[in-house]
């Protein structure tokens, strides 16, 4: 087996969950703050019930096409207060909150040297990421110098599926022209490794005991935002 291909996952992954009750805590509160300054009727307890679950819920498949999955979550969730915004309100609201979170997640410190050491001995390497809002992602990945790194960034929501897809995964490799056998793909939860196992990718999975994973990071759930400690999986 010669490796010639290594994709990663981001979130959990390459990035490290740290606090994610205090995470969203803070998404809440620009959430709400910024929907009050542009006219929300509602009291904070009741948008934050509202707010349950705002991710799990199958995404929205009406509306701008032009819109991100998470900007269409905002406008979803907007109309059941009859409340009504532009592309230009909804993207300002989608890029704030999402960074409000992402201040509690933090970059491995092995990540780049891996990388590095990587595309120094001219491997392929990729990214194949489940995020509901593309443009975060990609200033993120630009702005800690790590958008060159990648010879392929596939984000689920630009592409229409998401892990454990095997298509995702086959996406990433069309782009590099790399074949199954020859990749491998790390990442965090058995999504990542179910989906590459079903594209033929051998999967590694990290398996981080004293941080959340995408299985209990990823959405706002109210329960947990009641307690005063992160409950995780582990």
């Amino acid at each position: 087996m010669s490796i010639q291909g290594y994709f990663f996952d981001l979130y959990g992954t390459l990035l490290i969950y740290g606090d994610m009750h205090q995470a969203w805590s803070d998404w809440l509160t620009a959430f709400y703050d910024l929907l009050k300054a542009r006219g929300l009727n509602s009291t904070r307890a009741a948008f934050s019930q509202a707010c349950d679950g705002f991710f799990s819920a199958a995404p929205p498949d009406d509306g701008d096409n032009d819109l991100t999955v998470l900007e269409r979550r905002i406008q979803r969730l907007c109309a059941t207060y009859n409340h009504q915004l532009g592309p230009p309100e909804l993207r300002d609201i989608a890029d704030k909150i999402a960074a409000a979170w992402q201040t509690h997640i933090s970059i491995d410190a092995a990540a780049m040297p891996v990388l590095t050491y990587l595309k120094q001995h001219k491997k392929t390497v990729g990214l194949v990421s489940n995020f509901d809002h593309p443009p975060h992602v990609r200033r993120l990945l630009s702005e800690n110098g790590w958008a060159h790194v990648f010879d392929t960034i596939i984000i689920s929501s630009e592409v229409g599926v998401q892990k454990p897809d095997p298509v995702i995964f086959t996406l990433a490799l069309q782009n590099t022209g790399i074949a199954p056998a020859d990749a491998i793909y790390v990442g965090d939860t058995q999504d990542d490794v179910a989906g590459a196992i079903a594209a033929g990718i051998h999967p590694i999975l990290i398996n981080r005991a004293d941080h959340p994973t995408d299985s209990n990071a990823l959405d706002f759930q109210l329960a947990n935002r009641q307690t005063d400690v992160y409950q995780t999986d582990f």
